[in-house]
């Protein structure tokens, strides 16, 4: 069972969904939607796909972390799934999308792996991961 889970419904068609949500190599519609992003970047592998690198600066935990992931599976319109470091915690993600008449159910899944030296931060990171991504969904569902 995954550490975090969102389940939203945005009202848009599933193409315009997956454009703003894998966004990195712009950055503009995914700045729009991720208020904490400072940085956003493809270091490897433009355009986007299987086997590109990404690198995000974010303010998470009243400082500045660096995101580095690997763009591990994707399938256009359908699944896309990050696997890297937050911060010092490496983690994984995958965010799957299902077309639903006029709008387009998305479901994020992400685990994160804190380590024994620091499994006292485990609760506090999980918890400030959770309530960030849960309002970066209601800001996407809000700019779409």
């Amino acid at each position: 069972m995954a550490d975090i889970e969102h389940s939203v419904a945005i009202p848009q068609n599933i193409v315009k969904v997956y454009q703003a949500v894998t966004d990195y190599d712009s950055g503009e519609t995914i700045k729009e939607w991720q208020p904490t992003l400072k940085t956003v970047g493809v270091t490897a592998g433009k355009p986007i796909r299987t086997g590109s690198m990404i690198a995000l600066k974010k303010h998470f935990i009243m400082s500045e972390i660096f995101v580095n992931a690997d763009v591990v599976d994707m399938q256009r319109n359908k699944y896309f799934k990050l696997k890297g470091f937050h911060g010092r915690f490496p983690f994984e993600r995958e965010i799957e999308f299902a077309p639903n008449g006029r709008e387009t159910l998305v479901k994020d899944r992400i685990w994160i792996k804190t380590g024994w030296l620091f499994f006292w931060w485990r609760p506090m990171v999980i918890s400030s991961l959770r309530s960030q991504t849960a309002a970066e969904w209601k800001k996407l569902v809000d700019v779409l």
